[in-house]
């Protein structure tokens, strides 16, 4: 494991924005903890509802065939579906027709049965929670693309982000200042979502999304432009060995953007990580400061002789 931490150098001043963007960050987590504890709850009891016995068996079959833990995920999967007829109907051919059914008979029956079950579902349980907040690549809604960097799936994806965030928008916030430090917070997260929604457009292949890593990404970017001999101070750990080390900006940038870009073309599977956000975000980063942020490098620069000359000094 190496993870970026902290600036390896004393900043001018505290870092306010960076640290306000964190605690949004938690509050919205802690809200969306809440949030699914109520759905998790709402979906349990739709489970513990009374039901015949069929309808009890069909609900076994489809949790059986779709590999689901409860009567509420299969549920579940087919609410968030964006063709529930489609997703209904692919079900129905994959059960076997019911004892003492024809083949047809049992098909309209299980449609219908599963039609009124979804209904019912949702009159009691409430919307997904992360979709108020997570983005929809074929939406294109301004809103959600900001908002959706400030949501996070788990515990180790909120608080990794975090470590990686502040690690390199401390140093960003003091060289750009608080006004442009938000700015290109907004900016970077629409040319995240535009660029996650034009390729899913032309792949055919829209998708949720959450998490502040393609921001982090960015401030990566921004950092090896603005700092990019600034070493930020890194720790790792192997099995028993641990410790840190100080690292350039530029090479962090470079191997952490240049993975994904790697990443993103070798391979067609990413998991749950869109490696696309994390490559728009870090390219986005580095070209918005080259375009519009060349004279906080000028202030960087300073920086930099600044940090030069206190390496050189306890040697001389």
């Amino acid at each position: 494991m190496f993870i970026p931490v902290k600036a390896d150098f004393k900043l001018k001043q505290w870092p306010v924005f960076t640290v306000l963007v964190c605690l949004v960050c938690f509050g919205v987590f802690l809200k969306q903890a809440s949030d699914w504890r109520e759905f998790n709850l709402a979906a349990q009891r739709y489970c513990m509802k009374p039901q015949s016995h069929l309808t009890k068996m069909v609900m076994a079959k489809v949790q059986a065939i779709r590999n689901a833990e409860s009567c509420g995920e299969v549920m579940y999967v087919l609410s968030i579906s964006d063709d529930e007829a489609k997703e209904i109907s692919e079900i129905v051919s994959d059960l076997k027709p019911l004892s003492g059914f024809s083949a047809e008979d049992s098909r309209t029956y299980v449609t219908q049965m599963l039609t009124d079950e979804l209904r019912y579902f949702r009159s009691i349980v409430p919307d997904d929670p992360d979709h108020n907040l997570a983005y929809y690549t074929g939406s294109w809604n301004v809103l959600h693309m900001i908002s959706s960097n400030f949501a996070h799936g788990d515990w180790s994806h909120i608080i990794f982000n975090l470590i990686f965030f502040f690690a390199f928008a401390a140093t960003v916030e003091a060289l750009v200042g608080p006004i442009a430090f938000v700015i290109f917070v907004f900016v970077n997260s629409l040319i995240i979502g535009v660029t996650d929604s034009v390729v899913s457009e032309l792949i055919d292949g829209h998708h949720w999304t959450l998490g502040l890593s393609g921001v982090v990404m960015g401030m990566m970017g921004l950092f090896a432009y603005l700092l990019p001999r600034g070493k930020i101070r890194c720790y790792y750990w192997f099995v028993i060995l641990f410790g840190s080390v100080a690292v350039p900006g530029w090479i962090l940038a470079a191997w952490f953007i240049g993975g994904d870009m790697y990443q993103l073309f070798a391979s067609d599977n990413h998991g749950a990580i869109n490696v696309l956000a994390h490559v728009a975000g870090g390219v986005s980063g580095y070209l918005y400061g080259f375009f519009f942020l060349k004279g906080s490098r000028m202030l960087a620069a300073s920086l930099q002789q600044d940090l030069d000359q206190a390496e050189i000094k306890p040697g001389s």
